[in-house]
């Protein structure tokens, strides 16, 4: 089975949300890592859900769906980090507090100073950003394809033009004539009536073609 450019590219987001859900988020002392669905917070549980189902309309094509399996990917990804962040801050300041002129003090600022934000953050906004790119990218993608393939059509379409002609033609009329192009007309000035018998002939005939009299040139 032949994957196209944007399913390759919504399998890959799927994967990486995947692997974000599992990864370390956050390191806090005496814990350790946490993982987002470790957390035990039903954020996990919806963003694994959603990666599954990302990679299964990914698998079978169906690219406009995963606008929404996106969508909400990356909007409960935004807020659980700007939630751990205002979490550790008001952690640290609560215990600065509490623990203002006690002598270990200076311990338990040390210990939530190795508090930090770890690299799955990474996994889960770039899974979501590329499943909401592989739905998205598809109808720019789509319709550059159709206006190439209009464009090979016109150059690929013989052209069946009739050869042009010559417009101009000579075309004899006598010995004395001819037609530059021009439609033959025939004038009843060209003939005039022998002296001899009346018939018809033309002006410049030297010999009745009826009675076979001579005719005087002047």
């Amino acid at each position: 089975m032949e994957f196209s450019k944007q399913q390759l590219i919504g399998l890959a987001g799927g994967l990486l949300l995947l692997l974000g859900v599992f990864l370390p988020i956050a390191s806090m002392p005496i814990v350790g890592s946490v993982s987002i669905f470790s957390s035990g917070r039903i954020d996990g549980y919806i963003l694994l859900g959603l990666a599954i189902i990302s990679l299964i309309l990914a698998f079978v094509n169906a690219l406009k769906l995963l606008r929404i399996t996106g969508g909400i990917s990356i909007l409960i990804v935004v807020i659980d980090f700007i939630y751990l962040l205002y979490k550790l801050n008001s952690i640290k300041g609560e215990v600065a507090d509490k623990l203002k002129g006690n002598p270990f003090g200076g311990m338990a600022e040390a210990m939530m100073s190795t508090v930090q934000i770890q690299y799955g953050w990474v996994f889960l906004f770039i899974g979501s950003f590329m499943v909401i790119y592989s739905a998205m990218v598809k109808p720019l993608v789509q319709n550059i394809g159709d206006n190439d393939l209009d464009i090979k059509r016109d150059l690929a379409t013989p052209s069946f033009s009739k050869p042009s002609r010559p417009r101009t033609k000579l075309v004899a009329d006598d010995l004395f004539t001819h037609n530059a192009g021009k439609p033959l007309s025939t004038s009843v000035d060209e003939f005039k009536n022998c002296p001899f018998c009346d018939e018809q002939i033309k002006v410049a005939a030297i010999k009745c073609k009826h009675c076979g009299s001579m005719m005087n040139q002047e």
